[in-house]
């Protein structure tokens, strides 16, 4: 029965020798993670609303300088000749489809940026989710640790009725650890002058 308890003893004094994280940090990584989530979303929103607002500033560009600029060139390099008056709604016909296929082209362009930084965002964002992931698993696992250690001292302090310091027995087997530790390392030199 000492045996067992003494067994049981160690194991969790090797337990003990862990790291140990409140209870409060699986639920403050969880809630990182989620504003994680939701900085992500307004990122995306941000960049959507950001081209939506570049292609609204092309437009207006367009209707209000572009157009009017490449009308009145028209107009220029039509001969004194030609009433342009009477012909500006064919000349704004033939020049529309010029217009439409520089502002398509523009749009298409804001459109192929927008996608760029968007995959760029979503890559990194799950970079960093695969990451913060693996960290909720450890933290989860050492909180699942830290509560099993704590049960074992308990089941040991019941079943001893606290006759065992475990924190003697560790600090005791922590100080044999480090003197074997720094007997070893003594013993390295001579063991390569020996080869």
């Amino acid at each position: 029965m000492k045996l067992s308890i003494l067994k049981l003893s160690f194991t969790c004094l090797l337990l003990t020798a862990c790291a140990t994280v409140p209870k409060s940090t699986v639920t403050l990584t969880k809630q990182v993670i989620d504003e994680a989530n939701s900085m992500h979303n307004l990122n995306i929103s941000l960049v959507k609303q950001l081209f939506s607002e570049r292609k609204a500033r092309l437009s207006n560009f367009i209707e209000t300088k572009y157009t009017p600029t490449l009308i009145n060139k028209y107009k220029k390099l039509l001969p004194d000749s030609v009433n342009y008056k009477n012909e500006l709604s064919n000349i704004i016909k033939s020049i529309l489809p010029v217009i439409e296929t520089k502002k398509d082209s523009l749009n298409n362009l804001l459109d192929a940026q927008e996608k760029v930084i968007i995959s760029k965002l979503t890559n990194n964002y799950k970079t960093y989710s695969k990451a913060s992931t693996s960290l909720q698993n450890l933290i989860n696992s050492i909180a699942k640790v830290n509560a099993t250690e704590k049960d074992a001292l308990l089941a040991i302090d019941n079943l001893t009725g606290n006759k065992i310091d475990v924190t003697k027995v560790e600090d005791n087997l922590n100080d044999f650890l480090n003197k074997t530790s720094t007997i070893l390392n003594k013993l390295t030199p001579i063991e390569k002058l020996l080869k």
